[in-house]
Parts: structure tokens; sequence; C-alpha cells
């Protein structure tokens, strides 16, 4: 049986930040052919400082966590962060790592639910290459990908990832045709953040 578990703000221990750093390096992807040859193929790694200071932004900011433990080993877990901006709560995914071997049960959407639980946000977001990570958050916070409609103009979109406290999103380059002119590739939305994983391996 797996346990869900919720924690905010300092109940989010070093001991914590240590497992999921731990579980990140060994279960979340490896270096994708845009990476100098020395590091492709090798596997992401974050220690607890990168991993603090990359998904956990001071105050007043607030921060979540979630973990999914089978037998008191974590298989799974999200980093949250949330803020209001302009009178609206947002909710931005800052990682989301499930054990290779617990993976296709359910077990990202259970967690995203989880961190949904007591709390209205009103927009939600997450930049992530991985199909089922997107996946996982339309059917936690919404309908789905067949119910998905487009309810947040894209000058909304900007100003709101500006605003975010989280580094790596409020730094990341909108491209396609949703935000500029000029797109020829087909690109319609997407975010250039120089994180070059490989999900496929």
């Amino acid at each position: 049986m797996i346990d869900y578990t919720k924690h905010e703000g300092v109940a989010i221990t070093e001991d914590m930040i240590d497992d999921i750093a731990v579980s990140f390096s060994e279960n979340y992807g490896v270096w994708g052919p845009a990476v100098k040859p020395e590091k492709q193929g090798r596997r992401v790694r974050a220690s607890p400082a990168r991993l603090r200071a990359d998904c956990l932004p001071s105050s007043p900011a607030r921060n979540f966590l979630v973990q999914a433990e089978n037998k008191h080993r974590l298989v799974g877990h999200v980093i949250a962060t949330r803020w209001t901006f302009e009178n609206i709560g947002i909710c931005w995914i800052t990682q989301l790592c499930v054990n290779m071997r617990y993976r296709r049960q359910g077990l990202a959407t259970k967690l995203l639910i989880k961190l949904s639980e007591d709390n209205d946000d009103f927009a939600v977001g997450i930049l992530s290459s991985h199909p089922f990570a997107i996946a996982a958050v339309l059917r936690a916070f919404g309908k789905g990908l067949r119910q998905t409609n487009e309810c947040v103009g894209n000058s909304q979109i900007k100003t709101s990832m500006a605003s975010c406290p989280v580094d790596y999103v409020r730094t990341a380059k909108l491209r396609g045709s949703a935000f500029e002119s000029n797109v020829d590739d087909g690109t319609i939305g997407c975010a250039d953040t120089k994180f070059f994983v490989d999900h496929e391996n």
C-alpha cells in the first residue's frame, strides 16, 4: 500500500530533501543530445543544495512537498510553490518524479491530487518535456487532454510566469506561434529552459 503525505514550508525537513535528491538523481532521466558530448546519456543529478535552490524559493512563496511511500520507502514525489499574482492564486509544479519501478500505475496523478487538496488554485503550471507529466497535471487539476480549453490569454501566461518566484520558470524563454510571430517550424507553445533531458531512457 502506498501512502501519500503533504508537507508545507518548514515542515519540509533536510532529511526529506536529501531523500528526494537521491530519488531524483536515480530516476528522473538522462541528458539528451543537445548537451556536451561528455554529459550525453549520463543521468541527470541534483544535490540537496541544488534542489533547494531550484525548486524551493524563499518567502513569500509557499512551498509544498508531497511524498509517496511504500513501506516507508520513497517511490515518488512532487514539489510545488504557490504565490499570489494580481489577486489570483497560482501553483507551479517545480519537480515531479516517480521511481522507475512504479510508473504507469497512476502514481503521478495521485501525487498531484494530494497536492491539490485544500487549495483553490486559479492557475497551475509545469514546465516539462515529458508527456506523461503533462497528462498527469491535466488529469489531477482539470479534465484531461480531451477536454482542455485555452482559458488564459497568452499575455497572462507571460506575466504570470514572469512573476514566478522560481528562477528557471521566471527566466524561461517562451517560444512558438502563441508567443512569437513568423514561426515556421510548427511550434505552438513551449518554453526554453536550457534543460536538455532525454526521458526516452
